[in-house]
């Protein structure tokens, strides 16, 4: 009897280590997993922060340009009267767009995103709360917006023809030096604060 409860008791301790060891096992792959998890995410914010610094810095080249583009524009348009304003464009003397000091192009820039698709792929906003995702998601969606309001002017700008008048170039110019600018330089005042609010959560996330 004592040798069957001596042999049941080793089983049992047995059972017991050998059930420990798969727990532990468990827990640390876990851990592993949580880690590299954890890793990846500040190193995908790492590079959407550096990525959006990079348009931001696109941003503020732009706004320098459009600002010394407009004080041109400004200067030359007085010049075109209300009856010139709705002559020919090609074919008149008065007010060409290349006239303008400093024209290099409309110059509205594209944006960089492959760090924010690469962590959208890659599920990292499914692991991200809730208002880091926002935050991000936010900044690139008005990048895009800015770009596809560029897209549009460039449009007009290449369906320029012969049925074109001067005011429809001042058009194009107006909106270019007035409210591309104007959007410019909110967006560039957002992507700043949203690249420091990226850059205090990795350092709390290093630090952790």
């Amino acid at each position: 009897m004592k040798i069957v409860k001596k042999s049941i008791l080793k089983y049992f301790l047995e059972l017991l280590i050998v059930a420990f060891g798969v727990f532990l096992g468990i827990e640390v792959s876990e851990y592993k997993s949580d880690k590299k998890m954890k890793e990846n995410i500040n190193e995908s914010l790492k590079l959407i922060t550096k990525e959006l610094q990079s348009n931001a810095l696109r941003l503020e080249k732009s706004i320098l340009y459009h600002q010394k583009i407009k004080v041109g524009f400004d200067s030359i348009r007085k010049n075109v009267s209300k009856e010139n304003a709705y002559l020919p464009y090609f074919s008149n003397s008065v007010f060409r767009h290349n006239s303008i000091p400093s024209w290099n192009g409309l110059g509205i820039p594209g944006i960089e995103d492959i760090a924010f698709e690469s962590a959208k792929i890659s599920g990292i906003f499914q692991e991200l709360d809730i208002e880091k995702t926002k935050l991000i998601s936010n900044a690139y969606k008005k990048l895009d917006a800015n770009t596809e309001l560029g897209r549009s002017l460039t449009t007009k700008f290449i369906g320029i023809d012969s049925t074109t008048k001067i005011l429809d170039i001042i058009g194009i110019l107006e909106l270019l030096t007035n409210d591309v600018l104007l959007t410019e330089k909110y967006l560039k005042k957002e992507l700043d604060e949203t690249i420091e609010k990226l850059k205090k959560a990795i350092n709390t996330a290093s630090s952790s």
